[in-house]
C-alpha cells in the first residue's frame, strides 16, 4: 500500500501515525480481512490516542465512528445526519435540528455528550473546524486556482506579451458590454429599494467588491452591512439578521469560497432573497441565487481581473441610482428641511 493514498485523509489522521502503524503491520505480519482504508486509519488513530491519552485530536467524524456502536437508536440517527449534512450543520440551531429530525433537544444534547462534547455549541465548533479544513485541503489538492509562472517563450518579447494581455482585458470588457441587459439590471436594482436590510458578503477580491458596492450604495442613501466570509465572527454576527426582509448579495469569484455559498444557502432557508454576483452560471453561488449577475474574470496571468467585476458593480450602482433618484430627492428635501 502507498502512503500517498492517505493524502485525502490528512485531516483525519497524521501521516506519521499511519506510517508507524503500517510499519507495525509489516513487522508483525498482521493481515486484515474485509477492512477499509479508513478503518486502518481509525485503528492507527486509536493507538495514538491510547498512547497520548484523550480524544482531543480526533475530529467529529472520527468521534462518531468511535462511539457509534454504543449509541442509542436516536443518537445514531442524529450522528448519521451530522455526517451526511456537515455543511448544513455549520449554521443550524439546536431548535432547527430538533424540528428537522423530530427528536427532542435533550436527545441532541445527550448525543453531544456521548460524543465527548460539553455542549451543542462545542459540537458545532468542531463541525465548522472539520468543514473548513476539508474545504481548504480540497482546494489545495485540486490546485485549480493557482497560476503557474509565465513560460519562458512568452518572456522573449515582453512588450508583445503586455499588448496581448491588454487586448485580452479589452476583450473581456467587450464581452461584458455585448451581453449587457439593461432591463434586467434595472429590475435587479429595484431589489435594493425593496428590501429593508441589505447584506453583502464575500472574501478576497469578492470582499473588495462588497466594499465598493457598499460605498456606492451609501452615496444613494442605502445602508448595507458587509460580511467577510473568511472571518467566523463576521459571519456569525449577521446570521440573526437574515429573514424575509433581507436582500443578501453573495459575491463569489474564483477561488470560490465555500463559506460564501453556505451563507447564501442559509439565507435562502431563512426566507431572504439571494442575489448572486459571480463569473459564471455554473458557480456554486449561481446555483443557489434567486437572481444572478455575471462577468467573466479569468486571465492568462491571474485568477481574476478586477476590470469586469468592477464595471459590473459600477453599472449596478448606476441602475440603483437611476431607480432610486426620485425617492432620494424626497429624502434630501426632508433632511434639508431640518436646517430651516
Amino acid at each position: 500500500m502507498k502512503i500517498n493514498y492517505y493524502s485525502k485523509y490528512y485531516n483525519i489522521c497524521k501521516r506519521q501515525i499511519v506510517q508507524e502503524f503500517l510499519r507495525k503491520i509489516k513487522k508483525n505480519s498482521i493481515i486484515f480481512f474485509n477492512c477499509s482504508i479508513r478503518q486502518i486509519v481509525l485503528w492507527a488513530e486509536k493507538a495514538y490516542m491510547h498512547k497520548t491519552g484523550g480524544e482531543r485530536d480526533m475530529d467529529i467524524i472520527m468521534r462518531i465512528e468511535e462511539h457509534y456502536p454504543s449509541m442509542t437508536k436516536k443518537q445514531r440517527q442524529i450522528s448519521d445526519y451530522i455526517k451526511e449534512n456537515i455543511d448544513t450543520m455549520t449554521f443550524i440551531t439546536l431548535r432547527e435540528l430538533s424540528k428537522e429530525l423530530g427528536v427532542t433537544e435533550i436527545t441532541i444534547l445527550n448525543t453531544c455528550k456521548a460524543l465527548g462534547y460539553k455542549s451543542f455549541n462545542e459540537m458545532k465548533y468542531e463541525v465548522r473546524k472539520y468543514s473548513n479544513i476539508n474545504q481548504r485541503i480540497d482546494i489545495y489538492q485540486k490546485n485549480e486556482y493557482f497560476s503557474s509562472s509565465v513560460p519562458q517563450y512568452e518572456l522573449n518579447n515582453k512588450e508583445q506579451l503586455l499588448r496581448e494581455i491588454c487586448m485580452e482585458e479589452k476583450g473581456l470588457m467587450d464581452e461584458y458590454a455585448g451581453s449587457f441587459e439593461s432591463r434586467y439590471l434595472l429590475e435587479t436594482a429595484r431589489l435594493f429599494l425593496k428590501y429593508s436590510k441589505i447584506i453583502l458578503c464575500g472574501r478576497g477580491l469578492s470582499h473588495i467588491l462588497c466594499q465598493w458596492l457598499a460605498s456606492n450604495l451609501a452615496g444613494t442613501q442605502i445602508a448595507s452591512m458587509i460580511v467577510n466570509t473568511e472571518l467566523n465572527e463576521s459571519v456569525y454576527s449577521v446570521l440573526p439578521a437574515l429573514d424575509s426582509d433581507t436582500l443578501l448579495v453573495a459575491i463569489s469569484f474564483p477561488d470560490y469560497y465555500f463559506m460564501t455559498e453556505q451563507v447564501a444557502r442559509y439565507a435562502k432557508r431563512k426566507g431572504a432573497f439571494v442575489l448572486g454576483i459571480s463569473d459564471r452560471k455554473s458557480s456554486g453561488v449561481a446555483k443557489i441565487s434567486d437572481a444572478l449577475l455575471t462577468a467573466r474574470t479569468t486571465t492568462r496571468m491571474f485568477m481574476n481581473t478586477a476590470s469586469t467585476p468592477m464595471a459590473l458593480i459600477n453599472m449596478l450602482s448606476s441602475a440603483i441610482k437611476i431607480e432610486g433618484d426620485k425617492d432620494e430627492g424626497i429624502i434630501g428635501e426632508e433632511f434639508g428641511g431640518l436646517f430651516h
